[in-house]
C-alpha cells in the first residue's frame, strides 16, 4: 500500500517548482538590461522510487509516482562562445586604439596630396611648403634676381617651411603624449579589473553552495558570476586572456601564458612554470615606466618581466607610442610604424632639406676691381639648428646670418649670374636625393625627389589608417556575431520567457487541483468509508 500523504507530497514539490520557475522567470524579465545578466533556469528532475534500502530488487510500483523537485537554479551560457568572443574582442580593442592614434598623426600633419604642377595649387602641408619655396626661387632667378622684395620673398617661404616642421613636430609629440596619457588610464583600469576579479573570486568560493544535485551540477552565486564574466570581457580588450575555472567556481586568468589571477587550484602550476608567485590565491599588476630615450614600457609588478601581448588597447598603446618601423633599434621600440616612425620621417625631411640647400649658394669675395668669385668649398647656411645640434624637424630654422640679411642670396652682376639659384630650384623640383634621419638613424628611409618623399609618406600613413580601420570594422563585426550567438543562448528572451511562464503557471494550476482532488480522495477514506448501513 502507498503512503497516504504521498500524493499531498508529490503535488507540493511540483507547487514550490512551478513557484521557484515563476520566480525565476520574473527575475530573468526584470534583469533583461541588466549589463552581463546570463539567462537562468530552474533545474528540475524526476524523484526516483528508492531501491537503495533493499538487498534484493523489487517491485517498487507502490512507491512510484512522487513528482519532480529542482537541484538548482542554473545559468545557461556557452563558454566556447565566451572564449571565442574575448579572443576576437581583443583584436577590436588592439585596432580601435591603432585607428585612433593613426587618426590623430594624420590630422598632426595636415598634409594634402598637391600636384606642384597645378596651378594656385592651396593646402597647409610641406607639398605646399615646397611649391611655395620653388615658386619664390623661380621668381627671384627667372624675373628679378637682384631684387630685394624677392630676396625677402623667398626667405620668407624657408621661415614658414621650417616653422611648419617644427609645428607638425610638435603635433605629433602631442599625440605620443595623449597616447601614453591613454595608456596609464588603461593601466589602471586593467589593475582594478584584476583586483576585483580576484575578490569575486574570494567571495565565489565562500558563498558557492557545495551541494550537488542528482544530476552532478554545483550551484553557486549566479550575479556574482555575471558581475566577473563582465569583467573578464572587458579584460579581453585590453590584451589576450585565458580563463581556466575551477569546481569551487573560482577561475583563473593569464594574460598571454603570465599568471594575472590565480587561486589554490592553479597555484602549484604556476610554480611549476617558473613564476615566482608569493600566496596561492592573489593578483598580478601592471607597472608604467616611462624611459629617457622617450619610450614606455609595461611590466607585471611579481617579476618584473615586461608585459607582450599578442592584442587588445594595451597592445595598440604600446605598438603606437614606442613604434619606429624599420629604424627600431633602441630598447622597447619595435617595427610597427607608429608616432616614431613618422617622426623619423619629419627629420629625414628636414635634415636632407637643410643639407641640400646648404651646399648650393656659394659664399663670395670681392677683389680690389669689383670682381665677384665663389669661394671654394664654402656655400651659405641658409639653415640649421636652434639649438646646435644635427637639424631635426623639432630645431630646424633659418640661419641668424639669413634673419639678418634676407638679402644675401643676391649676387652682384659680375662674374656671377642666377645659375646658383636656378640650381636651388632644380634640386627642391626635380632633384632625387636618398633621404636619411639624424643622429641614430643613419639608414635611408627614401630615395626620390621632395615631392616623391611627401607624396610617399603621405600615401603610406593614409594606407596604414585604412587598413586599420577596414581591420576595426571586419573584428568589431565578428564579435558582434559572436556576441549575437552567445546572446541567443545566454541572452533573456521575452517571448521564451513568457511561454515559460505559461507552463509554470498551468503546472500550478495543475498541482494546486492534484492538492484539491488528494485532499476529496482522503476525506472519502477517512469520513466516508464504512458508513454503508449505520
Amino acid at each position: 500500500m502507498r503512503p497516504t500523504f504521498m500524493g499531498f507530497e508529490t503535488a507540493k514539490r511540483g507547487i514550490m517548482v512551478s513557484q521557484k520557475g515563476l520566480d525565476v522567470v520574473g527575475h530573468n524579465i526584470m534583469n533583461m538590461q541588466t549589463p552581463g545578466y546570463t539567462r537562468q533556469r530552474v533545474d528540475v528532475y524526476a524523484v526516483a522510487t528508492p531501491t537503495y534500502a533493499s538487498r534484493y530488487g523489487s517491485n517498487k510500483t507502490w512507491m512510484a509516482g512522487q513528482g519532480v523537485d529542482s537541484g538548482g537554479v542554473s545559468q545557461i551560457r556557452d563558454s566556447f562562445l565566451d572564449k571565442r568572443f574575448r579572443e576576437e574582442y581583443g583584436d577590436v580593442g588592439y585596432y580601435e586604439v591603432t585607428a585612433g592614434i593613426l587618426q590623430d598623426i594624420e590630422s598632426a600633419i595636415d598634409e594634402f596630396g598637391l600636384n606642384p604642377d597645378e596651378e594656385n595649387a592651396m593646402g597647409n602641408g610641406l607639398q605646399n611648403g615646397l611649391h611655395q619655396i620653388v615658386d619664390a626661387i623661380k621668381s627671384m632667378a627667372h624675373l628679378n634676381a637682384d631684387s630685394t622684395t624677392h630676396a625677402t620673398i623667398v626667405y620668407t617661404s624657408f621661415h614658414n617651411m621650417t616653422q611648419l616642421l617644427r609645428q607638425f613636430d610638435a603635433k605629433l609629440n602631442n599625440v605620443a603624449e595623449q597616447a601614453k596619457y591613454d595608456l596609464g588610464i588603461a593601466t589602471n583600469e586593467v589593475n582594478g579589473i584584476l583586483q576585483q576579479i580576484h575578490e569575486l573570486n574570494e567571495n565565489i568560493a565562500q558563498d558557492m553552495a557545495m551541494t550537488r544535485s542528482s544530476n552532478g551540477e554545483y550551484y553557486g552565486p549566479n550575479e556574482l558570476f555575471d558581475t566577473r564574466n563582465l569583467l573578464l570581457d572587458q579584460l579581453a580588450a585590453y590584451g589576450n586572456i585565458n580563463v581556466e575555472s575551477h569546481a569551487d567556481g573560482t577561475v583563473s586568468v593569464t594574460m598571454n601564458g603570465h599568471p594575472a589571477v590565480w587561486t589554490d587550484q592553479s597555484y602549484g602550476k604556476f610554480l611549476d612554470q617558473g613564476f615566482n608567485l608569493a600566496d596561492p590565491r592573489g593578483y598580478e599588476m601592471l607597472n608604467l615606466s616611462r624611459n629617457s630615450n622617450g619610450t614606455v614600457a609595461l611590466n607585471w609588478q611579481t617579476d618584473g618581466e615586461r608585459v607582450d601581448l599578442l592584442n587588445g588597447s594595451l597592445k595598440g598603446y604600446l605598438d603606437m607610442i614606442n613604434g619606429r618601423g624599420v629604424n627600431a633599434h633602441l630598447t622597447n621600440e619595435v617595427t610597427v610604424e607608429g608616432v616614431r616612425f613618422y617622426k623619423d620621417k619629419l627629420n629625414a625631411f628636414a635634415s636632407t632639406l637643410a643639407d641640400v640647400v646648404n651646399n648650393i649658394l656659394p659664399q663670395t669675395t670681392t677683389d680690389a676691381d669689383g670682381n665677384v668669385t665663389p669661394v671654394a668649398g664654402r656655400y651659405l647656411e641658409l639653415l640649421s639648428s636652434s639649438d646646435g645640434t644635427p637639424i631635426t624637424a623639432a630645431n630646424i630654422c633659418t640661419s641668424a646670418a639669413w634673419d639678418q640679411d634676407n638679402s644675401m642670396i643676391i649676387y652682384e652682376k659680375g662674374n656671377l649670374d642666377n645659375d646658383y639659384l636656378m640650381k636651388m630650384q632644380e634640386a627642391l623640383e626635380t632633384g632625387t636625393f636618398t633621404f636619411k634621419g639624424t643622429g641614430e638613424v643613419s639608414d635611408g628611409l627614401f630615395t626620390g625627389t621632395f615631392y616623391d618623399f611627401v607624396q610617399d609618406y603621405v600615401t603610406s600613413q593614409g594606407a596604414q589608417t585604412s587598413f586599420h580601420l577596414e581591420r576595426l570594422s571586419a573584428t568589431n563585426e565578428i564579435s558582434l556575431n559572436i556576441l549575437d550567438q552567445r546572446d541567443s543562448i545566454s541572452g533573456v528572451n521575452q517571448d521564451e520567457e513568457t511561454v515559460s511562464m505559461m507552463a509554470y503557471q498551468k503546472m500550478l494550476q495543475a498541482c494546486s487541483r492534484l492538492m484539491t482532488t488528494m485532499d476529496e480522495a482522503l476525506d472519502v477514506l477517512i469520513n466516508r468509508t464504512g458508513m454503508v448501513g449505520r
